[in-house]
């Protein structure tokens, strides 16, 4: 009951500020057959964590999964903060297909241009 007080706080507090709602934070053994947009859904068990999942955020509909095994590479590292939101690093990078490239911060998505990372 109190997850979900501080959820409902947290919407509320972002519409009167005029913020974006930041992504719910599920965590579950296995994930479920169909993904629901704003949503992140962490998986694993007894404090051990194995990959965060989510539906890409630019509307494509192709789910994400971003590991979080120590020992497999490409790895991420997940923040839990005491607001339950969670924070992803290093950023999320689709190379083919919608080439989305953002960072999760906070449950809210950060969009990287094409030059986020340009040499100049």
């Amino acid at each position: 009951m109190t997850r979900w007080l501080r959820w409902a706080w947290i919407v509320a507090r972002c519409w009167l500020l005029r913020r974006p709602v930041p992504l719910r934070t599920f965590k579950v053994e296995e994930l479920p057959d169909q993904l629901e947009a704003k949503k992140i859904y962490v998986a694993g068990e007894n404090g051990f964590l194995w990959f965060a999942a989510m539906l890409c955020p630019c509307g494509c509909g192709v789910t994400l999964y971003m590991n979080l095994l120590p020992d497999v590479r490409p790895r991420w590292n997940l923040t839990e903060h005491k607001d339950g939101t969670v924070s992803l690093y290093p950023s999320v990078w689709r190379v083919k297909d919608c080439r989305s490239h953002f960072f999760l911060r906070r449950g809210l998505i950060e969009w990287c241009s094409s030059d986020c990372f340009s040499k100049d």
